[in-house]
This record gives C-alpha cells, structure tokens and sequence, in this order.
C-alpha cells in the first residue's frame, strides 16, 4: 500500500513541471506567413461534364440503382455476388429498409466496376 503514493506523488510533480513548459513552447509557435497573392491559385469552378446526380435515402434512388445494375447485365451475364447483393438490396428497401437496401446495392455498384474493364 506504501508504494502508490510516491508514484503518485512523481507523477503529479511531473505533470506540474511539464504543463507550464509545455503552454510555453506552444505560445511561442509561428504561424507561417501566407504566400504572396501572385503565388496563389484559384481553381475556378467548371460546370460538370456529367449532371450530377443527387442521391437520397428513398425507395425511388433504391430502385434507380437496381435499374443501373441491369443495365450492365445487358452487357453479359452478372456475377452471381452482384445478381444476390441487387436481389437484397432492392428486397430491403421494399421492406423500408431503405438504408441497409442503399448498402448492398452500392456493394453490387462497385463490385461491378472492379470486374467490368
């Protein structure tokens, strides 16, 4: 029982020589200075080749997804891991699970561009 105090005490000893050493360092560091305004790039903003798609958690973007899976079936045959994630996740969101749904079917997405060149 004797040996815990003195840790404790070199410890709280500790702590109470490091905080105003370590406040101190910290106060003392600079910012770098910004670069001149020649220096600077601005991206502009370029109106996107492709619309851009907004997605949402609803039944009709569930749906959506599904369609753009078959529309890579009519390129060949789709591996059976997609075909089973798509019959999921179209099965979830019927259900009302519209997030678990969304889920597999971005896998079966995402699952399809790694296999398609």
């Amino acid at each position: 029982m004797r040996r815990p105090l003195p840790l404790t005490l070199v410890l709280i000893l500790g702590s109470l020589v490091v905080t105003p050493l370590a406040t101190r360092l910290s106060a003392q560091a600079v910012m770098p200075p910004a670069p001149p305004a020649e220096e600077r790039r601005i991206m502009r903003a370029l109106p996107p080749s492709e619309p851009v798609v907004i997605t949402s958690d609803s039944v009709e973007f569930c749906l959506r997804l599904s369609h753009v899976i078959d529309n890579y079936k009519t390129q060949g045959v789709l591996p059976h891991t997609v075909s089973q994630l798509r019959d999921e996740g179209t099965d979830l969101c019927r259900q009302g699970l519209v997030r678990s749904g969304l889920i597999r079917l971005r896998r079966a997405i995402v699952s399809l561009k790694r296999t398609t060149p």
